[in-house]
C-alpha cells in the first residue's frame, strides 16, 4: 500500500509540473508580462520586395492602456505619397477565461480624405497592413481564447533557450490557421513566431529581436515578417522609446485626430 501511494504521489506531482508547464500557461504568462501605462515611439519601416528593392516608411506611434482598453495609433509621416496616413487601434482586455472583444480599428487615407472602419476579425484582419508583410490582424492583440495549444518542446533561438509552442486557430478559415510560438524560458518574450496556410505551408516566420530593458519593461525594438512563399520582408525598427510619456493625451486616439493630422 505505501509503495502504491508512493507511486501515486510521483504521478500526481508529475501532473501538476507537466499543467503548469502546458502551451496555454505559457503564452498566458508571455501575455500577463508588465507594460507601461504610455508608450511613445518612432520607426523606420522597410519593404523588402521579392527584386530586391526596399521601400523605406517613417512612423510615429503611440499608446495608452486604460485598464478595460489599450488604444494606438501609428501615422506615417514619410515619404509624401503616405504622409499623414492614419491607424487607429481600441484593443479590449481579456475577461477571466481568455475571451474578449474583437478590436476596434479605424485606417485614415488623406488623399481620399477617407476614413474605413476595419474588421478586427475575418478577411479585413488577413489583409495586408500598408502594404506589408505584417497583416491587420497581426497590428492587434489575438486572444487566447482563439486558439488551442500544445507544448511541442524545447529549441534555441539566437542563443536563447525557448518553449516551442502550436497555436491552432479554433477558426479554420483564417489564411494561417497554424503558428508555431516561441517563448523564451527566462523572460517569457515571443522571440519568434511561424506562420503556417491552410495547406500546411510554411507562410510567414516574424523574427523578434533587439529586446531591451526601459524603465523595467521589456521592449522589442525590431520586428522582421518574412514571407517566404513570396520572398518578400517587412521590418519595424523603433527608436526614440518613451516609457509613460505624460504627454500622450487622450484626444489623440480618436478619429477626428487622425483626420485632422493633430498626431505628430
Amino acid at each position: 500500500m505505501k509503495r502504491l501511494s508512493l507511486i501515486a504521489l510521483i504521478f500526481i506531482l508529475s501532473a501538476s509540473i507537466f499543467a503548469a508547464d502546458s502551451g496555454y500557461d505559457i503564452m498566458k504568462k508571455a501575455r500577463e508580462l508588465p507594460e507601461p501605462e504610455t508608450v511613445s515611439e518612432s520607426a523606420k519601416l522597410t519593404i523588402h520586395s521579392k527584386k530586391g528593392k526596399d521601400r523605406v516608411r517613417s512612423v510615429i506611434m503611440r499608446s495608452k492602456d486604460y485598464g478595460d482598453v489599450e488604444k494606438k495609433v501609428i501615422v506615417f509621416t514619410s515619404p509624401k505619397d503616405v504622409s499623414g496616413v492614419g491607424y487607429l487601434m481600441f484593443d479590449y482586455a481579456e475577461d477571466s477565461d481568455g475571451s474578449k472583444k474583437d478590436s476596434d480599428s479605424w485606417l485614415y487615407m488623406p488623399a481620399m480624405k477617407k476614413t474605413r472602419r476595419i474588421a478586427g476579425s475575418g478577411s479585413d484582419s488577413d489583409n495586408s497592413f500598408m502594404g506589408t508583410d505584417f497583416t491587420y490582424g497581426d497590428m492587434n492583440e489575438r486572444s487566447l481564447s482563439k486558439d488551442d495549444y500544445t507544448l511541442l518542446g524545447s529549441e534555441i533561438i539566437d542563443g536563447t533557450d525557448c518553449y516551442k509552442i502550436k497555436c491552432e486557430s479554433r477558426e479554420r478559415t483564417e489564411k494561417d490557421p497554424e503558428r508555431i510560438a516561441y517563448i523564451s524560458k527566462s523572460d517569457y518574450t515571443l522571440r519568434k513566431c511561424e506562420y503556417y496556410d491552410r495547406q500546411g505551408s510554411l507562410h510567414r516566420i516574424l523574427s523578434c529581436d533587439g529586446i531591451r530593458e526601459i524603465e523595467g519593461y521589456l521592449i522589442t525594438t525590431k520586428m522582421k515578417m518574412e514571407n517566404v512563399q513570396s520572398g518578400t520582408y517587412s521590418l519595424f525598427e523603433l527608436s526614440d522609446i518613451k516609457i509613460n510619456d505624460s504627454d500622450i493625451d487622450d484626444s489623440l486616439f480618436t478619429v477626428s485626430s487622425l483626420e485632422r493630422g493633430l498626431i505628430r
